[in-house]
């Protein structure tokens, strides 16, 4: 039996290698580029990148605008740039598992954190994205891209239709703008011109949960049945695309598919014709790159192409597969390009670093390494590394730091103490590798041909800080009444002067302000590390500060809240802050105990979609609603578990696509509809200076269809588009009651927006 087994495990080691060794091997079949242009991760389209990269051996690149940080995760409260930094990674690991190049052209370290070019929520206009962006900037670093990646074709990722996304409209329209200006000689820009041969648009709608396309998409020209079987990888590239999309966890991406065709349409809007396949018409081969080379050189070219074709024909035998892939490498070795710098020196580099990839996954030639990360300015490192086949190793670093090789497989790393920290953000991801501050460089010989490849460290590199701050909590909220004392606990630093606070026994910090908000001054360089979905640790480097509001409030009397959370909620924190009676409730409580104690139920973002409790014993939850309770349900979205017979005690459904039910406008003007309603005056009278300061938008998912005991309280609507009513919407339910709230208060309550605050007290008071 256990030979069986060791059996089995060895079937299956060499299957993974040969999956490895064919997809190293299918970008060896094309010099073809292909830029695909977005605003967010998870925006791009993975099947049909896998197949460009598996079935034709394009190279594929992926080029985002933003870093995703105005959206919202499925898996925690981070938000803002936290949310960036694991959507930036969730992006190279989703772009690792199909050969994607990724580019980013806003809101890195290159332009900074504070770039004009970022997610600052949703936005229901391109025009008014491009302003905020700034549609010079955004299309000077296009067309930049453009001429540096030399595509020959690309394509945005959706339309600009009404009804759309506006990043996506800007997106669609400045990279339509800079394909012509990259052309243009007059353009100024010290990169030399570059004439896009093909631009693809897409030939289906985007509509669908989230948006509305109104007018009808471009003819189809071309399209590819992503449904067919990828034979050697064992999924469709659907199934592929759904595998990398995996990976956009925190969006909840990536689905199971049924088997069967999936045609995936496309509309050439410009360029080359296709005969049957997108990027035909192109060249693929490397002789076709050769126009301006001697007759000698040419016959190189063809050379190179005849092992890489071997090469290919040769799958699976590892060791036929090696010889062609170095031989060819030995042939391009004798190109002589001279002083070219341009298009054909760019395609014959990324050819040879393919190359060298590929021989040596055949050779079986690869490191793994180990060290702790984040590393530490300041102090010795050590880097253990194990290499597996006949490679020479040695460590890359930064100019300013130090190694040394101290034999048997370890290297020492020194970091000068006042080394710049940094998190896990990165400007540019390359599936090939070399994406990080130090690397391993791996060298090797066969049959007289010397080449090398650099290899990642497993996770994005870190620098912490020489001494990293810790304070504890970072956002705080006091009642102007409360005596509740603000303390914070402040770890390898000393608090400074203008916090205006005293120390405590215990060695914290306690604030002393007036009503208020207070922004205290940054006491050090703070470092944030979060685990993400598929084992990786996301890190983040921010500055130490602490903001504060005591905000004038009555809480509620006689009340006894409990809050079924999941993951993405922080309503309890903010409740407990404000001295409101409450506590979490677990799955056994929803389930046996004792739900009388509460006269309040608050059920927090996504919660029916992350505590399947709630669904489970709903039988008891309306129970309580019908013998007395008062049930709160916050934001949640039509995915989130929702269903409109047997969620909510009454119907009421989310709106769908939420484009059309939602206010993106933060400052909108709020209509009172029932100013009398005890949720608008008690504890709290409600007024027009509540909905003041209010950031990113007023909410989403707004109600569409609700039953008619509902009573909508307010109605607010974005410029030039109908008044919605369905924000916040209370019922009688037997003798108990039920509240909607599609109020984005979660925002409002990070940003210490005072009448976010008010309303909760008001939410969980309602008798």
């Amino acid at each position: 039996m256990e030979r069986g087994k060791s059996t089995m495990t060895d079937v299956m080691a060499a299957q993974a290698v040969d999956q490895a060794l064919w997809r190293a091997l299918q970008p060896l079949r094309s010099v073809a580029r292909f830029l695909m242009i977005g605003a967010h991760p998870d925006d791009e389209w993975n099947g049909f990148l896998a197949w460009l990269a598996y079935a034709r051996g394009v190279h594929t690149i992926y080029a985002c605008s933003t870093r995703g940080e105005g959206g919202q995760s499925v898996l925690g409260p981070e938000r803002g740039r936290a949310l960036a930094a694991i959507r930036s990674r969730e992006m190279e690991r989703s772009a690792a598992d199909i050969d994607l190049a990724v580019r980013w052209i806003g809101a890195g370290p290159g332009f900074g954190v504070d770039d004009p070019i970022h997610d600052f929520g949703f936005s229901r206009s391109g025009v008014d994205t491009v302003r905020r962006w700034g549609r010079d900037r955004l299309v000077a670093r296009l067309v930049d891209l453009i001429r540096i990646e030399r595509p020959d074709a690309l394509s945005p990722t959706f339309l600009d239709v009404p009804g759309q996304h506006g990043h996506h409209r800007a997106m669609t329209a400045c990279t339509m703008e800079a394909a012509e200006r990259a052309a243009d000689p007059s353009y100024p820009s010290p990169l030399a011109v570059w004439q896009v041969s093909k631009i693809y648009l897409p030939a289906y709608s985007g509509a669908g949960g989230s948006y509305d396309d109104e007018l009808p998409p471009p003819p189809e020209t071309v399209s590819v049945d992503l449904g067919a079987l990828c034979g050697p990888l064992g999924a469709s590239w659907a199934e592929l695309g759904e595998r990398s999309r995996r990976y956009h966890a925190s969006q909840g991406m990536g689905r199971d598919l049924a088997a069967g065709a999936r045609p995936f349409r496309l509309h050439l809007a410009a360029g080359v014709p296709d005969a049957a396949q997108p990027m035909d018409g192109l060249a693929h081969a490397l002789v076709d790159l050769a126009e301006r080379l001697s007759v000698g050189q040419r016959a190189v070219l063809q050379e190179a192409d005849a092992f890489i074709a071997e090469a290919l024909a040769s799958f699976p035998d590892r060791p036929r597969v090696a010889s062609c892939l170095h031989r060819a490498l030995g042939a391009l070795a004798r190109v002589d390009l001279g002083d070219a710098t341009g298009d054909l020196a760019l395609r014959i580099g990324l050819k040879k670093r393919q190359l060298s990839r590929a021989a040596s996954v055949a050779l079986g030639i690869d490191a793994v390494w180990d060290f702790e990360n984040p590393l530490r300015a300041g102090q010795d490192n050590v880097i253990s590394v194990r290499v597996s086949g006949a490679a020479t190793v040695t460590l890359k670093v930064p100019e300013a730091w130090r190694s040394s090789d101290l034999g048997e497989g370890r290297f020492s790393l020194h970091i000068p103490a006042g080394s710049e920290p940094y998190g896990t953000l990165r400007d540019d991801f390359d599936p090939l590798g070399d994406n990080d501050v130090i690397g391993l460089n791996l060298s090797w010989q066969h049959e007289g041909v010397t080449t090398s490849r650099t290899v990642d460290p497993p996770d994005r590199v870190c620098l912490a800080p020489a001494a990293s701050v810790s304070v504890t909590p970072l956002v705080v909220v006091r009642r102007a009444e409360s005596e509740t004392p603000i303390l914070l606990t402040l770890e390898n630093a000393s608090p400074p002067p203008s916090w205006r606070g005293r120390m405590t026994a215990d060695g914290s910090v306690e604030i002393q302000m007036a009503p208020g908000r207070l922004d205290l001054a940054n006491a050090g360089h703070r470092l944030c590390l979060m685990q993400i979905a598929h084992h990786d640790t996301v890190a983040l480097v921010e500055p130490a500060t602490v903001s504060i509001l005591r905000v004038p409030l009555a809480i509620p009397t006689g009340v006894r809240v409990g809050v079924i959370a999941g993951v993405t909620d922080e309503t309890l924190s903010w409740m407990q802050q404000l001295d409101i009676p409450a506590e979490a409730v677990s799955d056994d409580t929803l389930a046996s105990g004792d739900l009388s104690r509460f006269t309040t139920l608050v059920i927090g973002i996504f919660g029916f979609g992350q505590r399947p409790a709630l669904l489970a014993h709903r039988d008891r939850l309306m129970a309580w609603v019908h013998q007395g309770g008062s049930l709160v349900t916050m934001y949640h979205r039509p995915e989130d578990g929702w269903n409109n017979g047997l969620t909510p005690p009454l119907p009421l459904m989310p709106g769908r696509p939420s484009l059309r039910f939602r206010v993106t406008d933060p400052a909108a003007d709020v209509t009172v509809l029932a100013p009398t309603h005890p949720l608008l005056t008690t504890p709290n009278d409600i007024t027009a200076a509540d909905w003041d300061g209010w950031v990113r938008e007023r909410g989403l998912y707004f109600a569409s269809t609700w039953h008619d005991s509902y009573v909508p309280l307010l109605e607010m609507a974005d410029p030039d588009t109908s008044p919605l009513r369905g924000a916040l919407l209370a019922a009688p339910v037997g003798r108990g009651r039920h509240v909607h709230v599609a109020l984005a208060l979660h925002h409002q309550f990070r940003a210490l927006v005072p009448g976010a605050f008010r309303l909760l007290a008001n939410l969980v008071a309602w008798p």
